[in-house]
């Protein structure tokens, strides 16, 4: 027997990223990982907004391939910075990994999703989000 599950089962996962996730991704964009990044207080209070305006729209009309996707860009971003001197940097970068970390062992318990979540969950961890 088949058990059918929602395509929203990923909405299960905890809220941390979107609350946790934007400030650490605008200082990381900060610290030179992306061209243009932004420089001063304002660009990155602006950054940071910008940021969770997107986690909240891919929360609210995402799919979970989206909403991995994001997770995935920003263990790529933590990942380049690896081993920064700048605290405010090393710290973002943890917090992202820590954050991704979760979602990634979590993505294990949800219904449904087969090889194509274990996929997606396999792919963060080799992005840098994983220890």
């Amino acid at each position: 027997m088949r058990v059918r599950t929602s395509s929203r089962a990923w909405l299960a996962l905890t809220p941390e990223p979107e609350r946790d996730l934007p400030a650490a991704i605008a200082v990381l964009r900060s610290a030179g990982a992306v061209p243009g990044a932004p420089a001063a207080l304002a660009d990155l209070e602006r950054e940071a907004a910008r940021e969770a305006a997107r986690a909240e729209a891919l929360v609210l009309r995402g799919s979970e391939s989206s909403y991995l996707a994001w997770l995935r860009e920003a263990a790529e971003l933590a990942a380049r910075v690896n081993g920064s001197a700048e605290p405010a940097v090393a710290h973002a970068a943890g917090v992202v990994r820590d954050v991704v970390d979760n979602q990634a062992g979590l993505l294990l318990g949800l219904p449904g999703g087969g090889r194509r979540r274990e996929r997606a969950r396999q792919a963060l961890e080799q992005a840098g989000g994983t220890r």
